[in-house]
């Protein structure tokens, strides 16, 4: 028994923006896995190099403890990702990434030669630097988007927007929906226009044909898409801010 409604209870937890906390220990996990799983499978180049001693059991217990605390931590950061948006998987990529060259390179140091290790571990590390820069990049146009779409619903001309096409027929094993639904409205000067937003739909409140919503749109360029804010997708972007 409860005196709190636990579906409310459960959807407030499902809700809840992830705290720096774990964002940072999920970051961290995908560090270590991407240091065992390279310095294990870095280390397994040892086994033909006749001229060193080959590694212990140590490198080679790290491959599959690597690789699993990798899977299990790209999992939590892929539902991290999903509730944050200045966050993107190229974070976690960089992480794993970072913490592989560094173990590639730490092995490194049991071979007679090597050159060919630290090469590959190096280009590991400018692998990682690539997907940080890429992340970084992302997180920043999203960040310009949501500010546009703010703009534009300050100083946009508002219209009404009704759902034409939502995408999709039935809820089916999923109780969440991924579709492209499809609005029309009636620009100032009476041209009728139709524009498409990528919407996450949840079945407790659907979308339905015919539908109204309020819509922002710049009336000196009516088709400019990007102007184009729909209030019904602001509200369920595809992931949380």
């Amino acid at each position: 028994m409860s005196t709190v409604d636990p579906t409310i209870a459960r959807k407030l937890r499902e809700s809840r923006r992830p705290s720096t906390a774990r964002v940072v220990t999920v970051l961290l996990l995908l560090l270590l896995g991407g240091l065992l799983a390279g310095y294990g499978w870095g280390s397994t180049g040892r086994l033909m190099d006749e001229a060193v001693v080959a590694p212990d059991a140590t490198a080679i217990i790290a491959i599959p403890i690597g690789m699993l605390v990798s899977i299990v931590s790209s999992i939590a950061w892929a539902a991290i990702v999903m509730k944050r948006s200045d966050l993107g998987m190229m974070y976690g990529t960089a992480a794993t990434l970072l913490g592989a060259g560094a173990g590639v390179l730490l092995a490194s140091r049991g071979y007679a030669d090597a050159t060919p290790v630290v090469v590959i571990g190096s280009g590991i590390l400018a692998l990682a630097v690539v997907c940080l820069v890429l992340g970084v990049a992302a997180a920043a146009a999203r960040a310009r988007k949501a500010r546009a779409e703010d703009a534009a619903m300050r100083t946009g001309t508002l219209a009404t927007g009704t759902v034409s096409d939502k995408g999709y027929t039935v809820f089916r094993e999923s109780s969440r929906i991924l579709t492209t639904v499809t609005f029309t409205f009636t620009d100032v000067h009476g041209v009728q226009r139709w524009v498409q937003r990528t919407m996450t739909i949840n079945a407790a409140d659907p979308v339905e044909n015919g539908q109204e919503t309020r819509l922002w749109y710049d009336a000196a360029n009516p088709g400019n898409d990007r102007a184009i804010v729909v209030e019904l997708a602001h509200r369920s972007p595809l992931r949380a801010p």
